[in-house]
This record gives structure tokens, sequence and C-alpha cells, in this order.
């Protein structure tokens, strides 16, 4: 079959000749088959040999044929002229020779030529290059020659000013290609001391807002870096200009916001950074989940501990963590290795805040302002010559425009007694090395304090007799309030609300499981046994209990879920949150309060889960703030706690915000905002600033052993004076200053005065300004305290136990 296509070919015609004789041969009834697959005696191969050669010698004889068919000539030139630089410039230069040569043909044929340049061959090329090259040639032909010359080189110019730019547009897009790689090669952002942020998250310009904060505080400069690669370099700087422009009060001028697009991961794109040159490095993490997050962060890490020698990291490397699992690992990578890695669960932390604030509202919301470099926070302070050998107790009025919570002791720097005290013995004397822990608006009030304490002569604390009522100047001017006035103050959302009754939480919305998980932990733990915690989210219900019992097996008695005993009882209700007959599912009427996440789960649309991704927190926070209007419509006396997370939202709605707040009253119909990022950033800003504020603010809100008994509580006013036997039942409440009841506090149980809840105006006061200042106290304010040592008074002797800074938490 094969011969006609071999016609043409003397060797390739002999073979298929010999082919047929033997196919032939074989056709013969009773000639065995195999004799096909012997050699040759004539051409030395088998015929299974012969048969394959010649069929690669015809296919590739077809391909060859192939390349010169029409259709594939007109392919590849194509291709090749305007699919390659050189073919470009080939291809211009091709066109600008044909320009030149229909102008000279033009000039010599129809101009009939000037006294300046004859029709000439040589004279028509170099008047057609002239005026193709150079568009002011024309400007030489002189007004009175004709019609027919002028619009020749009219025209001829027109088509050298439409080549030349055409032709320098794709020069100079090439060199701006050529210098982008270059860039792309070898750029770098130079700079010292600066603070390198790896990853562009909801959470970057959180951080910058608190670092901005943190350098306004301390009057520090320096350069912000933030690297990310989720969007490109030009948004990042369009959002960083739109968040910050109007910033109360303004980015300082020695501090500059600069971007990099770039992957964490890559050790090229770290080392771009100057980042062995950095103060501190934060590494964040684009992702939801928490096991991917911390995964994607550790990737980071060991990218930063893999650099060369000459770019390794030599200020601290701060990771944001969402699992313990996580913190072991990095924990571990500090232990092993040179560089200072220093983990932070920022989200864990989060969690008891948003506790405290749902449960204890006061106490939650100093815990909030404690956090932010906004407002007030802790310090250290180291102690002055003039102050050592001083007790504690002589020291408690001291700094005026502070409140003194503990002591940072250490016997040597970087020793492993290293320890910080809070709220200890009165009688604790102040030691070469320790530090003393102040709550201030900023250092500068630290300064000032301690120089006016010096200043105005301070009476000693075991000098000053505790103002009780009738006894003093301060009980005569005694402001009462009436007896029906101060009960009307406690409602009866309050009465549900109570720490020491067993409440019912509603937490309408869904996270991801481990989230969830630690929530409930965290609640249960400062919940009674017997009370209820209402789950309201579209995720389906068994999903629900699957992730949460899968989640919760390290807490068996926790719930039933984990299959202990149960002390608080979980109960699923599936609905969407944003949809009023769901919410009204929940128990409205008995609930103590609700915490209101977004619920991803509710996205099943392919737009609205893109949209999920690419504007997260601003679509959630969309979603939280339409299921906190109508869950303030269906219940208005509830007290609502919603979680934010966009930088917008954070400027819009305040905590005081007439959006989310319609009434007043004390925990009446109150609405607790918190932005969730923003406390997160900020244990990061802190750990940067001081690690040890970071374990000192992990102790305070500490619930480890299940202990009710939390290092900071609140108190009704009226109880705690009562039980400091300064209140006998019948008389009338005196006019008293902070000092008065700090010093009552402090000398009858050893506890540390911070601030108050005040019930009249809603408002928690954290380091009240004029201490000294007498005031009307209500029977329902609430007194906020950092528990002492021990059940001994503030006139105890000995140090009292600390928390050893090296210790687990």
């Amino acid at each position: 079959s094969t011969a006609p296509t071999l016609r043409g070919l003397d060797w390739v015609s002999r073979a298929s000749q010999n082919l047929r004789v033997r196919a032939m041969g074989n056709a013969i009834p009773g000639a065995p088959r195999s004799t096909t697959r012997k050699v040759s005696q004539e051409g030395g191969m088998s015929l299974d040999q012969l048969t394959t050669m010649t069929t690669r010698k015809f296919r590739y004889g077809h391909r060859l044929s192939h390349l010169f068919k029409p259709s594939k000539l007109w392919e590849i030139t194509t291709a090749v002229f305007f699919g390659t630089a050189v073919g470009q410039y080939s291809f211009l230069s091709i066109i600008a020779l044909v320009l030149l040569i229909i102008g000279t043909i033009v000039w010599a044929l129809a101009s009939g030529g000037t006294a300046d340049y004859d029709t000439s061959l040589d004279h028509s090329i170099w008047l057609s290059y002239t005026t193709f090259i150079d568009t002011g040639t024309q400007t030489g032909v002189s007004a009175d020659q004709s019609e027919k010359v002028k619009f020749i080189v009219v025209v001829l110019s027109g088509l050298g000013f439409i080549f030349n730019l055409t032709f320098l547009s794709v020069v100079v897009d090439n060199v701006r290609t050529l210098l982008d790689r270059l860039y792309t090669r070898y750029s770098q952002l130079f700079a010292r001391k600066h603070v390198v942020i790896l990853g562009w998250t909801n959470k970057t310009l959180f951080l910058v807002d608190e670092l901005i904060s943190m350098f306004i505080e301390t009057g520090g400069k320096g350069d912000i870096i933030i690297m990310g690669n989720s969007i490109s370099r030009y948004e990042m700087l369009r959002t960083v200009e739109l968040t910050f422009r109007r910033r109360n009060p303004p980015k300082p001028r020695g501090v500059r916001i600069r971007v990099w697009e770039g992957d964490s991961a890559e050790e090229d794109d770290l080392t771009r950074l100057s980042i062995n040159t950095a103060r501190f490095v934060v590494c964040l993490s684009e992702a939801e989940d928490p096991r991917m997050a911390d995964a994607q962060v550790l990737e980071t890490l060991l990218s930063l501990l893999s650099l060369d020698a000459d770019d390794q990291v030599t200020g601290t490397v701060i990771a944001e963590l969402r699992t313990s699992d996580g913190q072991n690992v990095v924990n571990e990578l500090d232990h092993t290795s040179d560089e200072d890695v220093l983990g932070v669960q920022s989200a864990h932390a989060v969690h008891k805040v948003i506790a405290f604030n749902a449960l204890r509202p006061g106490v939650g919301e100093a815990l909030i302002e404690l956090i932010s470099f906004e407002g007030n926070n802790f310090f250290f302070e180291n102690v002055d010559t003039t102050l050592i050998g001083m007790t504690f107790g002589e020291l408690q009025h001291h700094f005026p425009l502070c409140v003194l919570c503990g002591v940072h002791s250490s016997k040597a720097k970087g020793a492993m007694s290293t320890e910080v005290l809070i709220a200890p013995s009165a009688l604790r004397k102040v030691q070469p090395g320790d530090r003393l822990l102040l709550i201030a608006m900023d250092r500068r009030a630290i300064e000032d304090a301690g120089a006016e304490g010096k200043s105005t002569g301070c009476l000693p604390f075991n000098e000053r007799a505790v103002v009780a009522s009738g006894s003093s100047p301060a009980a005569k001017n005694t402001g009462r309030r009436d007896s029906v006035q101060a009960a009307t103050a406690v409602r009866v959302r309050d009465i549900k609300q109570q720490p020491w009754l067993r409440q019912t939480v509603l937490i309408i919305g869904w996270r991801s499981a481990r989230e969830m998980a630690d929530l409930v932990r965290v609640l249960s733990k400062m919940l009674l046994p017997g009370s209820e915690i209402h789950f309201l989210s579209a995720v389906d219900e068994s999903v629900r209990e699957a992730a949460l019992r899968e989640e919760m097996g390290f807490i068996t008695a926790l719930t039933d879920l984990a299959g202990g005993v149960s002390s608080v009882s979980i109960v699923h209700h599936t609905g969407s949150p944003l949809a009023s007959g769901a919410i009204e599912l929940l128990p409205l009427r008995i609930a103590a309060v609700a915490i209101v996440i977004a619920d991803p789960g509710s996205l099943t649309l392919v737009e609205d889960k893109d949209l999920y991704v690419k504007g997260a927190a601003r679509l959630r926070d969309a979603r939280v703030f339409h299921i906190n209007t109508l869950l303030r419509k269906a219940a208005p006396d509830l007290r609502i706690v919603p979680i934010f997370e966009d930088i917008l939202t954070h400027r819009l709605i305040t905590p005081d915000s007439p959006l989310v707040n319609h009434s007043e009253g004390a925990g009446y119909g109150l609405t607790a905002v918190i932005h969730r990022n923003s406390l997160e950033t900020g244990l990061i800003a802190m750990q940067a600033d001081d690690p040890t504020l970071v374990f000192v603010f992990s102790q305070i809100i500490s619930l480890e052993s299940g202990s009710k008994e939390h290092k900071i509580f609140s108190i009704p006013f009226d109880k705690a004076w009562l039980e400091a036997g300064q209140y006998t039942e019948g008389e009338s409440w005196p006019e008293l200053s902070f000092y008065d009841v700090a010093d009552a506090m402090f000398n009858e149980h050893g506890h540390v005065l911070v601030g108050y809840l005040d019930a009249s105006a809603v408002d928690c006061v954290l380091n009240p300004e004029n201490k000294a200042r007498p005031r009307t106290w209500l029977p329902t304010d609430e007194l906020l305290l950092m528990r002492g040592h021990g059940d001994s008074k503030g006139t105890r002797g000995g140090s009292g136990g600390g928390f050893s800074l090296f210790s687990a938490t």
C-alpha cells in the first residue's frame, strides 16, 4: 500500500518489492507466519525494522512538506515580525524604507523640483529622508513654491512624524520594560531602626495605627515598611494614604509608611527590606483558618532564620499565632536560634477581653483601654535612687497622675529569678534594679507625676487616715442621693448580669471551630455551672456540633459535646442571623448578653464568596451591623457586644456612636462595641514596645485553674465599702476621694484600686486625673481592683507571692 507513495526512491522501491514478495510467500497456505520476522538475506534487516524505518522517513518528509504550506508560512512570518522585539524593529525598518522609496519616487516624478532640490536621484533621496526624519524640514520650503511641492512636502513630513512617534514609542516601551526588569532584580529599600510588617491582612492597617500611636507616645521616629503580595503595590499605597490622610492626631513627620510587593516566604524579598537593620519584624498571616494561619507564619519564620549571616535579623521577631501548638513551636525556635523570636496569641487574649466585656462590663472596658496606646496604658518605670528602700505602701501616692500596680523585680539583669509582683505587700521594699508597674496616660505623665510627688510633699501611706463616713470633714459634705434614685439604677438586666447568678449568653454568628471552641472555653470559666450558651448561625447544626466536639476534646468536663459532666450547656439554633424570624428563636427575655460575630457560613453564592475573600472584614462588619440592628429592635434592653474588624468601621462606629447606642442607663440597652483587629494589633504593638507588658497583661486576664477570683475584678461600691467596715446600714453616703477609697481597699484587703465604672454616666474611668477631689459615689458604681496576693491585708508583712516571668501561662 506504500508503493505509490515511495515511487521515485530507488532503494525504497526495491525494499517494497521485497516486502511484497515475502508477503505473498507468507500468504501461501501452511507457510509459517514467523518467516516475516527473519532477517532478509538481501537487505540484512527484518521486515519489521524496514517497515518502521520507512514509516519514520515518510512522516518526517510529511512534516517538512507541511511547513511550506502558505498558511503555515504566513503564521511563522507574523510570529517572527510581530511577536519578537527584533521582528518589530525589522518590520518598522521595512516600513521606513518603503516610505523613503515612495517619497523619492514621488519627488522625482511629480514635484518638478525647486531651486534647492532638483529631481535628480540624490536630491530626491535626500529630500525624502530629511522630510521624513525631521518634520521641521518643511519649514525650509518657501511660500512661493507651487501647491504641488507644498502638498508633497506636507504629506512626506506627516508620514514621517507618525512613523517617528510609533518608532520612539516602541523604543520607550522596550526601555521601560528593561528598566522595570532591572528594578525588579536590583531594587531594595534602605532603612535603619525601622519596623517591618510581613503580610497584608485585615490587621495590617490597625497595626500601623498602633505603631504610629507608639511613636507619638515615645517620641520615636523611623520607617514602617509593609510587605504583602495579596494586592499590588499601588493598591497598598492608595489604601494607606486614604486611611491615614486624616488621622487625628496626625502622623509625625519623622514616621514614613513604605510598602513593598513581595512574598514573605522568599528570602530574596526579605533581604530587600534591609531586614538585618530592622528594630523588630512582625509576621502576620492572611489565612482565616487558625491552623493555616500558623503554618504561614511558621513558613515566614523559617525563611527569616535561613537567611545568610550578613542578612540575619538583628532585632526582635514577633509572630502572630492563633493556636497553642504554634506557640510551642515558636518557643522552641526561640530557644534553638540566635534570634529573639516571640509569639503572641493575640486572638486568645482578645477572646478573654470579649468575655470580660460581656460578663464584667467595667473590667472589659478597662482592659480595652489598657491594650491600646490611646488612653491609659501600662508602663514600667526604673526606680529612682531616692525611692530605694521605700515600701510599696509608701509609694502609693508618690505618682499623683498614675496608679501604682506592682513591681518588676530582678536580682540581676536577665536573671531567671525575674518576677512581676502585682499588688504586692504594703511592706515590700523597693530594691535596686526594680521597675515600678504604673498605669498612666503616657511616659511624660510619669515623669511629671514623679516630680509633683516630690514637690507637693504627699503624706506617706502610714500617716494617712482612711476617711470613714461620719469621721472626717469629707463625711460632713454628704451629698446624699435619694434612696429611691439609687434603687432605680439597678435594673432587671443588671440583676441578670450579676456574676453570682446563672446566666444565659447568646452567640450570634460563627467563625472557625478553633475560635468558637476557645471562646466557649473562656466563657465557661467565667460562668457558674448551670449557665447556658446559645448559638445561632446559618451553619448546619451537625457541622457545628462535630467541629466543637473535635476542637474541645481537651476540655472533657466542659460540655455535653465533650462527653463529660456538663457545667455549661450549649444549645444550637439554626437560621440566618440576618432574618428577624431566626433571632426570635433565641431566649431573648432571659439572656444577659449577646455576642454578635459575622457569620461567613451564610455566604452561599459564588459572587459572595469572592467578595468575602476580597473585602472580608468590611462585608463581615456590614453583617454584624445588620444583626445588631435587628437584635436591638427585638430586645431593646439587652446588652449587645458586636465585634467589628474593618479599619473604616473602626473610624465610623465608636463605643458611644449613635449608630449602635440608642438608650442610656447602666447596663440598659448598652451596645459595647469591640474592634477585634484593633485589640489584637494593640497586643502585638505592646509586645514590640516591652514584652514584659504582654506578660503582665496575660497574668491579669488569666483564667487558669478555673478560679472565679480573677486578678482584675469589679465589685459594687456599696458592697466593697460595707466589707471594708466603713459603712453601717442606715448611714448616709459620704463624699470620698479616689485616694480615700483606694486606701480603704488596700489597707483592708490588699487590693489596688485602678478605676471605677460610673453608673450614672455608664462610663469607665481609669486612673482619674484628680484623685484627691471628693465625689459622691453611687451604690451601683463599680470599683475596678487588682487583687492582692494572699488573704492578708495591705499592712501585712512579707513580699507576697509573685508570677515568674518565665513560667508557663
